[in-house]
């Protein structure tokens, strides 16, 4: 009887340090990830205001924003977008005085406008309406 509970105790233990050793490993995995989305994130609203920079330089030198979405300066912004998953859309209204951008991953989409709104998508940026309230 003695041995079977020195034997149940021995497994307890084992397991106690096998629980132990598995959180101490799965801890940091986690907090890695979530470091990296949060980089990520980061960069994507860099990006987007500095989307919003040439947006806004390409606005005074047309008077307008007609033609941004070809922009080569534009391009790169997409490029980099890409780089992490991502796909970026641009829409300019019909007159040509305001836009606003959709920026989609799979954990969630960003949208930026010619007012500066930065932040999560919202889903009403599009041709039709180019805010991202």
């Amino acid at each position: 009887m003695e041995s079977q509970a020195l034997n149940i105790k021995r497994l307890f233990k084992a397991l106690a340090v096998l629980i132990v050793f598995l959180i101490s490993f799965s801890v940091p995995v986690v907090i890695a990830f979530n470091i990296e989305e949060t980089a990520k994130d980061m960069r994507i609203k860099m990006d987007m205001g500095q989307l919003k920079n040439w947006a806004e330089v390409y606005r005074l030198e047309n008077k307008s924003y007609e033609g941004f979405e070809k922009d080569p300066d534009l391009y790169r912004f997409f490029e980099d977008i890409e780089t992490m998953d991502g796909e970026a859309k641009i829409f300019i209204n019909q007159n040509h005085e305001s836009y606003c951008s959709r920026v989609f991953f799979k954990r969630g989409s960003f949208c930026i406008d010619d007012t500066g709104h930065i932040g999560k998508d919202e889903g009403i940026c599009s041709p039709e309406y180019t805010r991202c309230d």
